[in-house]
């Protein structure tokens, strides 16, 4: 009797929801329930069914060490010229977009706003920075070697070798005389230089990228990764930028104590206290006679 009321109830209701586990069967002892309600399920506790497994966690991305140094000089999140708390990204003029190497958001005095202004400046700064990082190279190492035994004649210093070629002499490195007169290493320079330049203007060569070639420029394969290619842009234009830095140096030096770089380190090393900015400035150092 308890089971016929309990199938009649079962029809009834259709669906008996016990914790949401649902299960179908029938029932021998209730044809009329079957016949009643052929489509009807019933849901019956399961007690002890397995939880469905956790979708596997994704592994975070690992950013190289490359893209992660990219990040620090190219894009809008790059290191700008003055700290965050000094300066708001958002007074960065937008032509500055961080797509070129060694750009710091610097541009005071608006140059580069025309896309044709900001081609040529950033071609300008390039090529002086590379010609002061020959001419840095070319003051110290001569004197450099002089004063520590190498015969490159009577004063390897640079204003002074130009002095020698003025007065009609020759260049001498490493006691070999070098049969170069002033009209000589002038012509040279024009022709070298002037023709290296020339074939830069009117891309003789046919470069796709003429401030940095690569190619037969690079014979050591340095840049043939693109990445390390954007890094090594970066650290050419800060090196040529302290270059220029450093050749202005070397003028005021020279104007100022009638020395060469070399020979100003020197000085300032054996005795820092006494020979510094502040005692040339103060004229209690020793000085040559200037220029």
């Amino acid at each position: 009797m308890a089971s016929v009321v309990a199938s009649r109830a079962a029809a009834s209701l259709g669906v008996t929801e016990m914790l949401g586990s649902p299960l179908k069967f029938t029932s021998s002892s209730a044809p009329s329930a079957a016949t009643a309600a052929p489509s009807a399920n019933f849901k019956v506790v399961a007690l002890f069914s397995k939880k469905k497994a956790a979708p596997p966690k994704s592994k975070p991305v690992a950013v190289s060490p490359v893209s992660e140094e990219l990040a620090k000089w190219y894009g809008p999140d790059r290191r700008i010229f003055l700290p965050e708390g000094l300066l708001d990204r958002s007074e960065i003029p937008a032509y500055l977009t961080g797509e070129v190497p060694g750009d710091y958001g610097y541009d005071p005095f608006r140059l580069s706003k025309r896309p044709e202004d900001f081609a040529r400046y950033q071609a300008y700064e390039l090529i002086h920075g590379r010609w002061a990082m020959l001419g840095a190279a070319g003051f110290i190492i001569p004197e450099a070697f002089n004063k520590f035994g190498a015969n490159c004649g009577p004063e390897a210093v640079w204003f002074k070798t130009g002095a020698l070629l003025l007065d009609g002499n020759t260049l001498n490195y490493f006691g070999k005389n070098i049969p170069i007169n002033l009209i000589a290493a002038i012509i040279a320079e024009v022709v070298l230089v002037g023709g290296a330049e020339y074939y830069r203007l009117t891309n003789g060569l046919n470069l796709e990228d003429k401030l940095h070639p690569g190619g037969p420029f690079d014979p050591l394969g340095l840049a043939k990764d693109p990445d390390q290619a954007a890094l090594l842009k970066v650290k050419e234009i800060k090196n040529g930028r302290l270059a220029m830095f450093a050749m202005l140096g070397f003028f005021i030096q020279a104007y100022v104590t009638g020395e060469g770089p070399v020979e100003n380190l020197a000085a300032h090393l054996s005795d820092p206290f006494g020979n510094n900015l502040l005692t040339v400035l103060a004229g209690t150092a020793e000085r040559a006679p200037t220029l």
